[in-house]
């Protein structure tokens, strides 16, 4: 031990590793959870195996990296070539809404995390639309500039789908995307010509949903002006696909998107079936699907096929999905002296202590922005937003209490956290809630300009007055908060 405390990185290596093994407990625990009485009977990886599927991956990573064409975005979660959608860069910067048109679906694919038997009302963040109206305004509302329609099988409510899109291209001309998920089934020329002058500006096929089979696709192209293959990358049919995507970017598709195959309740018997390995994480994803859409990518780059290849990975999904729904959320009930952060929680820093440095930082608001407006006052200390923080004043006998809140849309009020009603127009509204994630992050005067430089102002000069730097645990635990995971998962 005495040679890792006369080693700074050697500690804070140490100490990082512990924080994640912490992490990776936590998750485990939470998975634990999820599935009482399942658990056990689920094909988990081994330590063994998951340190040999790594360094699968770093081969194929290291690879495609080899290729210009290859890029990254959204923190590293997301791996394309050439481009990505308009939907897709719309779903990364969580400016889009996808409407669940219906709840019932023609196929059974085995992959399919619910049982689609409900063909039930529309409905996007929980909330119902049965009005067309309603959710127009409330796409209005919360800002929205992309729109997907998905289901169950869009295509067995199409009178349905025209009439939101009627009221859409009425009601709100400017949205810069609309696009459709479908099987394909149910797909005919004279549908895609209605949807196309309804406003449709992209379709995603799920081919394995229907075999494969491109009778349908063949009929979008030219048609719709955006044409894309959207599926999970299934590791059996690896031989089946290869010589696919040839033949997709010949036919003029647009773009594949892949995605990471997650294990719910009701498909897990099925996941079983098909001898998959499942992965721990925030969620429970599949191991095989992902090695298997990174071979796609590969193959594509060989080859030089120049079809855009997205893969959306289930740790991107869970990441900037659900924190785009958070950040809209945000905007409508935070208070002017607290920030949202990137992964979309708002924050409120306090600072309090020392009534000749409280006094300080007092003086020093009052003179950029008004109290109880721009900043708050109270028996707790001072409030602050990111804007006013007092980077020049000293701090160090002052605590800094962080905390975190996060919000969802309701249809009523749990009653459980604070809440604002959001009117959409005269008959309809939507609830807000705000709940607290962590009762309260405290942060030492000496590491508070740690915590600035960490979190506030990571990219701009920080002057400060004391030696500043920032507890590894502390770190961590605000990480969570503040910044995106980077990179694909890690397997365990």
């Amino acid at each position: 031990m005495a040679s890792i405390l006369q080693n700074p990185p050697a500690l804070l290596n140490v100490i990082t590793a512990k924080v994640k093994s912490m992490d990776m407990a936590a998750q485990i625990h939470q998975t634990r959870k999820a599935f009482p009485d399942l658990y056990h009977t689920m094909p988990w990886i081994s330590p063994g195996a998951a340190r040999a599927a790594q360094a699968l991956r770093r081969e194929l990573l290291d690879e495609i990296s080899t290729h210009t064409q290859a890029r990254w975005e959204f923190a590293g979660t997301k791996l394309y070539t050439h481009a990505i959608s308009p939907g897709c860069a719309l779903c990364g910067q969580g400016t889009w809404s996808c409407l669940f048109i219906n709840g019932i679906c023609n196929a059974r694919c085995f992959y399919c995390p619910s049982e689609q038997k409900d063909q039930g009302p529309p409905m996007t963040s929980s909330i119902e639309f049965e009005r067309p109206k309603d959710y127009a305004d409330y796409v209005k509302k919360f800002g929205i500039r992309g729109v997907a329609f998905s289901g169950g099988e869009p295509m067995i409510s199409f009178d349905r789908i025209i009439c939101f899109l009627d009221i859409l291209g009425r009601e709100v001309p400017d949205l810069s995307h609309i696009w459709m998920y479908t099987n394909g089934t149910l797909v005919t020329t004279d549908r895609l010509k209605i949807l196309r002058d309804k406003g449709l500006k992209e379709i995603r096929f799920d081919l394995p949903a229907a075999d494969y089979a491109l009778d349908s696709l063949k009929k979008a192209v030219g048609i719709i002006p955006v044409v894309t293959v959207e599926m999970p990358a299934i590791p059996e049919d690896l031989e089946r696909t290869k010589p696919l995507l040839k033949s997709l970017s010949g036919l003029g598709v647009n773009f594949l998107n892949l995605h990471q195959i997650r294990c719910t309740h009701f498909n897990l018997p099925k996941l079983i079936s098909h001898g998959y390995t499942f992965l721990h994480g925030p969620g429970v994803s599949v191991l095989e699907t992902e090695l298997a859409a990174l071979e796609l990518i590969l193959h594509s780059l060989r080859n030089e096929i120049n079809l855009p290849i997205n893969y959306c990975a289930f740790t991107y999904r869970q990441q900037f999905q659900k924190a785009a729904a958070r950040k809209r959320n945000a905007d409508l009930i935070k208070h002017a002296w607290e920030d949202i952060t990137a992964t979309g929680f708002i924050r409120t820093m306090t600072l309090s202590g020392d009534p000749n440095q409280t006094g300080a930082v007092a003086r020093y608001l009052e003179t950029r922005g008004k109290k109880g407006t721009d900043w708050t006052a109270g028996k707790d200390g001072i409030t602050i937003p990111r804007s006013l923080w007092p980077n020049s004043l000293n701090l160090s006998d002052l605590t800094l209490t962080l905390k975190y809140h996060s919000t969802a849309l309701r249809a009523a009020p749990s009653m459980r956290y604070p809440h604002i009603p959001v009117q959409l127009n005269k008959d309809s509204h939507v609830i807000i809630e705000k709940d607290n994630q962590h009762p309260g992050i405290r942060i030492a005067g000496r590491q508070i300009p740690g915590f600035a430089e960490t979190f506030l102002f990571p990219n701009e000069p920080y002057a400060t007055l004391v030696q500043s730097g920032l507890d590894p645990v502390l770190e961590e635990k605000i990480c969570s908060f503040e910044k995106f995971s980077p990179g694909l998962a890690p397997y365990f």
